[in-house]
């Protein structure tokens, strides 16, 4: 596969320009801000692959990875709504100022059809204002109608600490494999139950890496904190039964990954049925957008109720974070932006996702001055 960078004027010509090129099997893979190096070829860059001349016809893929197929092609036809939506609104009339919205939020790494609702949005609010003062307010204004808008669709968490500390509460770590769950796990302990003195029980739960245990069993032990390893489904039955009614438990799950979910189900099954449990789905915020929608809908049948994000520090946008929570309609419980235990861990606030958002296009704007 080939892949190759068109700059123009705004980010549907320069689609337009790859299309017209490459040809309609071409896949955009993102769009941005043109670098300060590269703005005299065009204010915005967006980046395509296509098949080698010399490639074969791709082999038709195995039925496991029809929902990546399912993804691209949704993927696609945003790329043409999106030139439509654009081109539409432009024969109408609408402002400039509107577009270059979209595009900022595009920037930000935001869904394309929740980038256009926003827009759609700040849209009616911007034509009801005075024309002398849309003159005067210019981009920073339709910024901050934006943010309040994401404001109103993003739900957080209720703090630990105000909830009835119920001697029988069990919070689950779900997710996939390497985003974070057993260190984040240990900070909620230091941070959220240790420090309250709440008595709390920690359960390692994994029926096929017998392994699996031995890191949280250290950071337990480090911590004075009592810990039960499960490697059978009876094991952890059992150890959530003799505890649940002296201690918070705080339950770490396998990672499961794309072909492991068949043996997930016992698992699920048996948490569906507890009471007084809330279902934290560990995510890292570095990861993909496409590939964090996949995570949610791979991770339904644990019925998570909170969104837990990891490695904010490893990404300068937190658009896939925004677009995922406001998706999957779940509140978002604490942030891990670190390695360090226990100080790397905040309670999630939305200024924390909100104030970078547009700052790397008001520091671009500053250097192209």
């Amino acid at each position: 596969m080939k892949i190759k960078s068109y700059f123009a004027s705004s980010v549907e010509q320069a689609i337009q320009q790859a299309r017209q090129e490459l040809g309609t099997e071409a896949m955009l893979v993102t769009s941005r801000r043109a670098a300060v190096e590269s703005r005299h070829l065009g204010a915005y860059e967006v980046v395509f692959g296509a098949p080698d001349s010399e490639e074969g016809p791709p082999p038709r893929p195995h039925s496991k990875d029809l929902s990546a197929e399912l993804q691209v092609l949704r993927s696609q036809l945003e790329d043409i709504k999106r030139v439509l939506q654009l081109n539409n609104s432009r024969a109408q009339g609408s402002d400039p100022e509107i577009d270059e919205l979209y595009r900022d939020l595009s920037a930000a790494d935001l869904d394309s059809s929740l980038a256009r609702k926003i827009s759609d949005q700040v849209s009616t609010l911007w034509q009801a204002l005075p024309a002398a003062q849309r003159s005067t307010a210019g981009i920073d204004l339709l910024h901050g109608l934006a943010e309040e808008s994401i404001r109103k669709q993003l739900r957080i968490a209720s703090p630990l600490e105000t909830k009835e500390q119920e001697a029988n509460r069990i919070l689950v770590f779900t997710g996939p494999a390497g985003a974070g769950k057993t260190s984040t796990l240990t900070k909620v302990a230091i941070q959220e139950c240790l420090a309250r003195r709440i008595s709390v029980r920690i359960i390692s739960v994994d029926p096929y890496r017998v392994a699996a245990h031995e890191k949280l069993r250290t950071f337990a032990g480090i911590l004075g904190t009592g810990f039960t390893a499960a490697s059978t489904m009876r094991e952890f039955i059992e150890a959530v039964e003799e505890y649940r009614s002296k201690n918070v438990l705080l339950i770490d799950t396998p990672g499961y990954g794309g072909n492991d979910f068949e043996g997930s189900r016992d698992l699920s099954g048996f948490l569906a049925r507890l009471s007084h449990k809330e279902v934290h789905l560990v995510l890292p915020a570095s990861m993909k957008r496409a590939d964090l929608a996949r995570s949610v809908r791979r991770f339904q049948e644990f019925n998570p109720d909170y969104l837990l994000f990891t490695k904010l520090d490893e990404t300068e946008s937190f658009g896939a974070i925004i677009s995922t929570a406001i998706e999957a309609a779940k509140p978002l419980s604490f942030f891990a932006n670190g390695q360090s235990i226990p100080e790397d861990l905040e309670a999630a606030n939305l200024e924390a996702l909100l104030e970078p958002m547009f700052t790397r296009e008001r520091v671009g704007a500053i250097s192209a001055a």
